[in-house]
C-alpha cells in the first residue's frame, strides 16, 4: 500500500499536529484559533431563549394594568370605629392646652372617689 494513502498514517500525523504546543503554530493560526474560541464561547454563554422578542412588551402591561386594578379595587379591612370621636374633636378644635384636660380628668376621679366615700361613710 501507498503512504500518501494510508489513512491509520495520516490519521498519525494529524494527532502528533493536533496534540502538538500551540507556540508551535504560526502567528496567523493561533489568531484564527482564538477568536474562533472566543466566538464559541460568547455563543454558549448567550443561549437561546424560547421567549419571543415580541411578547415582552404586551406581558409588561397585562402585569401593569392587574396591579394598577389591584391598588384602585382592593382595599384593607376598615379599622373599628371608635364611639369617643366627639369628644376627641372636641378636644382637637378648643383653644386650651392639653395640661387643662389632664388636670380636669384628674379632678372628675377624684370627685368619683370623694363622692364614692362619702355614700360608704352614710
Amino acid at each position: 500500500m501507498n503512504d500518501k494513502n494510508d489513512p491509520q498514517k495520516s490519521l498519525d500525523f494529524a494527532r502528533r499536529k493536533l496534540n502538538g504546543n500551540a507556540n508551535d503554530l504560526d502567528a496567523d493560526t493561533r489568531e484564527k484559533l482564538m477568536q474562533i474560541r472566543h466566538r464559541a464561547m460568547e455563543s454558549s454563554l448567550e443561549g437561546e431563549s424560547n421567549f419571543p422578542d415580541w411578547a415582552t412588551l404586551p406581558i409588561i402591561a397585562v402585569v401593569t394594568a392587574v396591579i394598577f386594578v389591584l391598588l384602585i379595587y382592593i382595599k384593607p379591612g376598615s379599622a373599628p370605629q371608635v364611639s369617643d370621636a366627639p369628644d376627641d374633636l372636641e378636644l382637637l378644635l378648643s383653644n386650651n392646652p392639653i395640661e387643662f384636660y389632664e388636670n380636669l380628668e384628674f379632678l372628675q376621679i377624684w370627685e368619683n372617689e370623694r363622692s364614692a366615700s362619702e355614700k360608704e361613710i352614710n
